[in-house]
């Protein structure tokens, strides 16, 4: 299982910055004119998929009686050797869990975006992009998870007899720290964000955070390892998927972006041409 999840983590890291490094683009100048910029059709898209996935959130509660209870492939073995021995271990690992959860969607909005690209170098339009993209991808991350677990019932490993909460599959804990680490390295392979050599650093650090936050939700009994790597899966493509469909081309008018279908009904990735 830890082979597993830090191969998906050392692919993850290893891969963007070697193949796009040379092409590198400086925010100096504010946000590079040959990349698409997310406009407001498809922020008010993005909006509309966070609000979902906090609707269905609160609103829709999963199966008393889970869909799915028994463990499959590896999971046994993963959680014999990495769950906690004690409860308080447990809960330790949980709440630690949090940090890559939600401390690296704040890093990569509050710090890069925020404080680096907007206070630092003064450019609020390009700091805005770059939040948006990781909104995006969370947005979409958040939504489908949520769906997932609800939809798939699963019951968590520790099986509480307090609570329903049957949405072990997949890790949202995982995707989400997944989703975001995958922008960000993206987003250093193709932007100087710091201009010098922590934006080589920075996708390592990320995946290395996002792994962390898998295996902790395994030792913490929340979630199997086939939860923890789906989600690390689910997470991988679609921060990858985003992160690249805004800057993967150098060409504004052909690049993929989100959008909203004829009459607002309907939601697709598009090229204009």
């Amino acid at each position: 299982m830890m082979r597993h999840l830090m191969a998906a983590a050392v692919a993850l890291s290893a891969v963007p910055a070697p193949l796009f490094a040379a092409e590198r683009r400086t925010l100096d100048d504010g946000w590079p004119g040959d990349y698409p910029r997310t406009g407001p059709a498809e922020t008010a898209v993005i909006g509309g998929l966070g609000v979902g996935a906090v609707l269905i959130e609160l609103l829709v509660n999963p199966p008393v009686t889970p869909r799915w209870s028994e463990p499959i492939l590896f999971d046994e073995g993963a959680r014999n050797v990495l769950r906690a021995s004690s409860p308080g271990g447990r809960s330790r690992a949980a709440t630690a869990s949090d940090f890559g959860y939600a401390g690296l969607p704040a890093y990569a909005i509050g710090v890069e975006a925020g404080l680096v690209t907007w206070l630092g170098k003064d450019k609020g339009d390009a700091a805005l992009q770059l939040a948006l993209i990781h909104a995006e991808a969370l947005a979409i991350n958040g939504f489908f998870s949520s769906v997932t677990q609800k939809a798939v019932a699963r019951a968590r490993p520790d099986k509480l007899p307090t609570t329903a909460d049957n949405t072990a599959f997949f890790s949202g804990h995982t995707s989400t720290a997944f989703t975001t680490a995958s922008v960000l390295c993206v987003q250093h392979a193709r932007l100087a964000i710091y201009g010098n050599a922590a934006d080589t650093i920075v996708c390592p650090a990320a995946a290395a955070v996002a792994t962390a936050t898998g295996l902790l939700r395994i030792v913490a009994d929340r979630h199997w390892a086939s939860d923890v790597l789906a989600g690390a899966l689910f997470g991988t493509v679609v921060g990858g998927g985003v992160a690249w469909a805004h800057l993967g081309s150098r060409d504004a008018r052909t690049a993929p972006s989100l959008s909203l279908g004829p009459g607002g009904q309907s939601i697709f990735y598009r090229g204009a041409f």
